[in-house]
């Protein structure tokens, strides 16, 4: 079974994007690169916005698909944050 049967052109590109993104994300934990959680997410925010700004979608779509990545990438790298990335702590 393949994806590319299933999804239209513009979620599947945002599908291997996430894909992508969340490994880069993760070589870049291990390879101390970033390193707090903070950085982690202004990195991935800027990473998709610049994906997304192109596209040919409203501008609330685009917005939806913005926060459905970022929750995406967070979720699928819970663990590689409970082993590498500092978190602040407010006190």
């Amino acid at each position: 079974m393949l994806l590319e049967k299933y999804c239209k052109d513009t979620d599947l590109m945002i599908i291997e994007f996430t894909i992508e993104l969340t490994k880069d994300i993760h070589a870049k934990i291990s390879a101390r690169t970033l390193f707090y959680e903070e950085q982690v997410i202004r990195y991935a925010e800027k990473r998709i916005r610049s994906f997304l700004h192109p596209l040919s979608l409203k501008h609330t779509l685009k917005f939806v698909y913005q926060s459905e990545i970022l929750q995406t990438i967070l979720f699928k790298l819970k663990p590689t944050f409970e082993q590498h990335v500092l978190r602040c702590i407010s006190p």
